[in-house]
C-alpha cells in the first residue's frame, strides 16, 4: 500500500490522475490510490450494462492496465470537468473498445488492482437497486466512496491523537438519530456525561462535513460550484 503523504501535501482525485500517467514508482502509487476508490463503482457500472461477472472484472482489470502501460490519462485536463465524469467517460470508451474486439486477452494483461471477485459480486448484488440505471449506480457508488474516504480520513486523524476507540464509540452517531439512552450508554463507555457525549458527536459530525467538502472540492474543476455536487451527492445518496 502507498505511503499515507502529510495533510499538508496530500495529493487531490485530479493530481493523482496526472501522477499516474508516468511509467515511474510514483506513477504506480498514484494509480494504486485511484484503483481503490474507483474499481467497485466502475465494476458495478459494467454489471448494470449487462457484462457478466467475469466480464467486469476483466473490463476493470484491463482499464487501469491500459491507464498505466497505454498513458491512457495523457489528455486529462482538472480544468475540463468532474473526476466522476472524466472516470465514467474513459472507462465507457475503455469498454467499447474492448467489445468491438473479437478477442482479448483475460485478465487484461495483469492485475492491477486486488480484486475479490467473489466478494465484488456479492457486494454488487446487495448494492443494487431495481430499475435504477448504470450511470446512476455509478453515481450513487462514487457517492458511497467519497463517503467512506472522508471517514477513513477521520478515522486516521483519531489513530493519530490515539482515540481510536473514542472515534469506534462516536461514529455510529454520525449519521444516525438516537434517544437519551444511547447517548448515556456510549458516554458511560467514553467516560463522558450524556451531554458531554452529545457536545463530541456535535463536533464530530462538523468535522465530517468539513471533510466531506474536502473530498468532494478535490474531485471538481478549478472554480467550480462545490456546493452544488455537494447537494448531488447528498441527492443520489437519498434516492437510493
Amino acid at each position: 500500500m502507498p505511503q499515507t503523504a502529510p495533510a499538508a501535501f496530500k495529493p487531490t482525485r485530479w493530481s493523482l490522475v496526472i501522477q499516474s500517467q508516468g511509467q515511474d514508482e510514483k506513477a504506480r502509487r498514484a494509480l494504486e490510490e485511484l484503483c481503490a476508490a474507483y474499481w467497485f463503482p466502475l465494476y458495478a457500472w459494467s454489471r448494470r450494462c449487462g457484462a457478466t461477472p467475469g466480464d467486469a472484472e476483466d473490463y476493470v482489470q484491463g482499464f487501469f492496465v491500459q491507464v498505466l502501460q497505454k498513458q491512457l490519462f495523457a489528455a486529462a485536463n482538472p480544468e475540463l470537468g468532474k473526476l466522476r465524469t472524466f472516470m465514467l467517460t474513459a472507462f465507457r470508451r475503455h469498454v467499447n473498445d474492448e467489445q468491438r474486439k473479437e478477442s482479448r486477452q483475460k485478465r487484461g494483461g495483469g492485475q492491477i488492482v486486488s480484486f475479490d471477485a467473489a466478494g465484488a459480486e456479492a457486494w454488487y448484488e446487495v448494492e443494487q437497486i431495481e430499475g435504477e440505471s448504470a450511470d446512476h449506480l455509478f453515481d450513487r457508488q462514487w457517492a458511497l466512496t467519497v463517503l467512506d474516504l472522508a471517514m477513513a480520513k477521520l478515522e486516521q486523524q483519531a489513530a493519530a491523537k490515539g482515540k481510536s476507540a473514542e472515534f469506534g464509540l462516536l461514529r455510529p452517531f454520525l449519521t444516525g438519530e438516537a434517544d437519551a439512552a444511547d447517548y448515556e450508554k456510549a458516554g458511560r463507555e467514553a467516560a463522558m456525561s450524556a451531554n458531554a457525549f452529545k457536545v463530541a458527536v456535535h463536533r464530530l459530525r462538523a468535522r465530517f462535513r468539513e471533510a466531506l467538502r474536502r473530498e468532494v472540492a478535490e474531485t471538481q474543476p478549478a472554480g467550480a460550484n462545490v456546493d452544488e455536487e455537494m447537494g448531488y451527492l447528498m441527492q443520489v445518496l437519498r434516492g437510493a
